[in-house]
């Protein structure tokens, strides 16, 4: 029996967001802004005029402003061909075909979250290409044991009041919307920050409407929403960042980071469920997906975006 495709289709739309509901709180991408199907560019303006108070001297000197611009690539992401034989079709008690599936449509989901979080921080194309350093804070909270797995030693805790240096941090840069900014926190940070035996973790969870959770907000707090994630980040010592599935090492560090909703994009272009049923070559059915999904920080030097590293602690 084929698949449904744009049954599927819509299933894979849902899931990129489903299941990392943090994308939710990233603009959309203008299709005007769309080169080819392939690379978006993200207009800068240039400097603004100057002002002058009591202006003494005319005629004054117009100056023409230079803009600029920031690009970013849609990648492309594709599941290896899973096949079915037709006998499991046949004598398998279970639905072989839909457990195959919707495991590879999580894996991909999995794969794009990762592939945007590091589209975030780490931009290919273009000058201006990586998060400067200075948009890294640090923890300094008490001494933890390392929640990282392969890392080892103490950590400095996360703490509430991280998430206030994190909204000070972003209202120096002028990049503070109220309503629009977000937190992704490990489960450590989540645990840390929001222990369960704390009183006012429940007022942290209580401002939070079930609609809000329904779309994976766990907690408001400092003027953040605040959602969960497995993993963010993980940061070598120099605070550069470990490509995701990359050994880990001792020193290493996790990350989470903070955000304005406005000052991210995303763009999801194609989504496409492919099958070959019957296949007289394979004697069986043969299916893979494919996604086309793309993001970066809108701002040429990434303002509106901030790393917060959990500090080695002696």
């Amino acid at each position: 029996m084929p698949l449904e495709i744009e049954v599927w289709d819509d299933t894979i739309q849902e899931k990129l967001t489903q299941d990392n509901s943090f994308l939710t709180q990233v603009a959309d991408v203008s299709s005007d802004n769309i080169i080819n199907g392939t690379i978006v560019h993200l207009p800068q303006a240039g400097d603004p005029s100057a002002v002058v108070k009591n202006r003494t001297q005319v005629p004054a000197t117009p100056k023409r402003r230079t803009d600029g611009q920031v690009l970013y690539l849609i990648d492309e992401y594709t599941t290896d061909p899973v096949y079915i034989p037709n006998a499991e079709t046949v004598e398998l008690s279970y639905d072989k075909r839909r457990s195959v599936l919707d495991q590879d449509v999580q894996n991909l989901s999995e794969e794009v979250a990762e592939g945007m979080l590091t589209n975030f921080i780490v931009s290919p194309t273009g000058d201006n290409a990586t998060l400067p350093t200075t948009s890294i804070l640090e923890t300094a909270g008490a001494p933890v044991d390392s929640g990282l797995a392969g890392s080892t030693g103490k950590r400095k805790a996360y703490a509430i009041g991280d998430l206030q240096k994190l909204r000070n941090f972003l209202i120096k840069q002028k990049a503070w919307n109220e309503g629009m900014m977000n937190v992704l926190l490990t489960p450590d940070a989540a645990t840390q920050m929001f222990p369960a035996e704390s009183a006012i973790t429940a007022t942290y969870m209580a401002a939070v409407t079930e609609a809000e959770r329904r779309s994976g907000i766990m907690y408001k707090c400092q003027g953040f929403n605040i959602f969960v994630r497995s993993s963010v980040y993980n940061l070598a010592e120099d605070k550069s960042f470990k490509a995701y599935g990359s050994v880990v090492a001792p020193t290493d560090c996790e990350g989470i980071f903070a955000w304005n909703k406005n000052m991210l994009e995303k763009a999801i272009g194609q989504t496409k469920a492919f099958e070959d049923i019957g296949s007289p070559t394979m004697y069986g059915d043969v299916y893979s997906f494919l996604v086309r999904v793309g993001g970066r920080a809108r701002r040429k030097n990434f303002e509106g975006l901030v790393i917060l590293k959990q500090a080695a602690s002696a």
